[in-house]
């Protein structure tokens, strides 16, 4: 399990709170986070490695594309 930071962002893109979380790959955190905050954007983070950008409602963003 890994540990991942979830920033919830106002709409000006500043960090309103934060969440912290462990998931089994990058894929169960934003699969967590699209579910407990569906309304919110929010960035994902695992340590200082950027997962992705989830904006509300919209698909997600990945910080760095599967290969």
């Amino acid at each position: 399990m890994a540990e991942y930071k979830l920033y919830c962002l106002d709409p000006k893109g500043r960090i309103q709170r934060r969440h912290e979380f462990e998931a089994a790959d990058d894929a169960a955190a934003i699969a967590g986070a699209r579910t407990e905050f569906p309304d919110e954007t929010c960035e994902l983070w695992c340590g200082t490695r950027k997962i992705a950008l989830i904006p509300a409602g919209r698909e997600p963003v990945l910080a760095r594309p599967v290969a």
